[in-house]
């Protein structure tokens, strides 16, 4: 009965181990393994009326836009592109009514205050365009070339040659960069098997097969720990965006590799040892590769 009661008990533990491990998995696919910024996002589900606007279609997509703000209000982008139809109408105020609106939500966005900062250059509104200009330089980290070449224009308006000099040196410096990036690496998207992938598939493969061997003959539970949350920051590390995709291959080497290739634990004298080292190892596996992908995140 006790040996039952023992049984029975790891058994639930294994199985609440792999449920959190899956859940864990799904809220790192939610917020985590897209990295893209809110605006990004925001940009992309709007394509639609962006569309629109980009074929001078402005009534039509001054009309999707609206609706989305009465659906979505606290859509800065939808705001933002709205605000550009307006002002391709000539209909200034409500384009600076609605730029103000979309920064109350997020005021980092730069074309928010590239947009406005062109508005006040127009109107000869020079002191209010630098501050815009100067937010998007500030919010663009210094990425977009627009934002230092309009700040120059307007510090020559405001009687400052050399500050205006040196932004519009520093947007051709930026200019130069991007050319030269898009030259080495074209723009187009890795598709999702490519080399690169494939090879890291193989390193997880090789990484699984070690892992399984350590968990076979280890008596103790920290040896496959150790090298299933170092090979799982790995794996993070080397794909960032689809290290989740590598976490679910471990995870089949792992299961299948342990119960079909190796029978199991059935001969095992450690067979709780064993079970409990695959399933935490398959946990740390999420774990491990979400953290890898943090890292190497904060790195570029």
């Amino acid at each position: 009965m006790v040996v039952y009661l023992y049984t029975h008990s790891f058994r639930l533990m294994l199985e609440f181990l792999v449920v959190a491990s899956f859940v864990g998995y799904i809220i790192y696919l939610r917020y985590y393994a897209d990295q893209r910024s809110e605006a990004e996002k925001e940009t992309n589900r709007l394509r639609e009326g962006i569309t629109l606007f980009d074929k001078q279609q402005y009534d039509q997509a001054i009309a999707y836009f609206t609706r989305d703000i009465q659906t979505k209000a606290k859509s800065p982008v939808a705001y933002l592109y709205r605000a550009r139809c307006y002002r391709a109408k000539g209909e200034i105020k409500l384009a600076l009514s609605d730029l103000t609106a979309g920064k109350s939500y997020d005021d980092s966005i730069p074309d928010l205050h590239l947009e406005s900062g062109q508005i006040h250059f127009g109107q000869q509104a020079y002191q209010l365009a630098f501050n815009d200009f100067d937010k998007a330089v500030f919010h663009s980290q210094g990425s977009m070339a627009e934002p230092f070449r309009w700040r120059g224009k307007a510090r020559h308006q405001l009687d400052h040659p050399e500050e205006a000099q040196q932004d519009l040196a520093r947007a051709e410096q930026v200019e130069a960069t991007q050319a030269a990036q898009q030259a080495v690496a074209p723009v187009a998207r890795r598709s999702f098997f490519d080399r690169q992938f494939t090879m890291n598939a193989g390193i997880v493969l090789v990484s699984g097969i070690i892992m399984l061997v350590i968990i076979k003959s280890s008596p103790v539970i920290h040896w496959p720990y150790l090298w299933a949350a170092s090979s799982a920051m790995g794996i993070g590390f080397l794909e960032p965006r689809k290290g989740w995709s590598l976490a679910i291959l471990q995870t089949f080497v792992l299961l299948i590799g342990y119960y079909v290739v190796l029978g199991g634990n059935q001969e095992s004298i450690h067979r709780d040892v064993q079970a409990f080292s695959l399933f935490g190892s398959i946990g740390l596996t999420f774990v491990g590769s979400f953290i890898g992908s943090m890292l190497r995140k904060t790195q570029k």
